[in-house]
């Protein structure tokens, strides 16, 4: 039973990624690229489909801390659409949940990557 449960939170984990590739299609379309130059006349916009790009990354890498807070900051940049505030705010209650859940259990690396999280928010 445990190991179904696990299953089911990393499924969640996964949705919630999707669901934000859903509402973030620029950002889930561009491939990796080495560092890109920015342009002075980056558009609100731009700069928050780079953040989810990040956090995806992150996401699928497994650094949920690193994801939780390029979606934090996604989300305070303005001209972001109702769906894309949602998405980000699901996704960041999922990553949140599961490194809570795993943390519970007793996983170091999840308990760090919440110090983390909670670092930036006291900044």
């Amino acid at each position: 039973m445990l190991s179904l449960t696990a299953c089911s939170k990393k499924a969640d984990v996964k949705s919630s990624v999707s669901e934000l590739e859903q509402a973030f299609p620029t950002a889930a379309a561009q491939s990796p690229t080495p560092a890109q130059p920015s342009t002075p006349a980056a558009t609100p916009q731009a700069d928050a489909n780079a953040l989810v790009k990040d956090a995806l990354s992150a996401a699928r890498a497994n650094d949920y801390a690193g994801s939780v807070i390029a979606l934090q900051k996604a989300q305070d940049r303005p001209g972001l659409t109702a769906d894309q505030v949602i998405a980000t705010q699901n996704a960041r209650q999922t990553l949140m949940a599961d490194l809570q859940r795993r943390a519970a259990n007793g996983d170091q690396a999840a308990l760090a990557q919440l110090k983390a999280i909670e670092k930036t928010r006291s900044q």
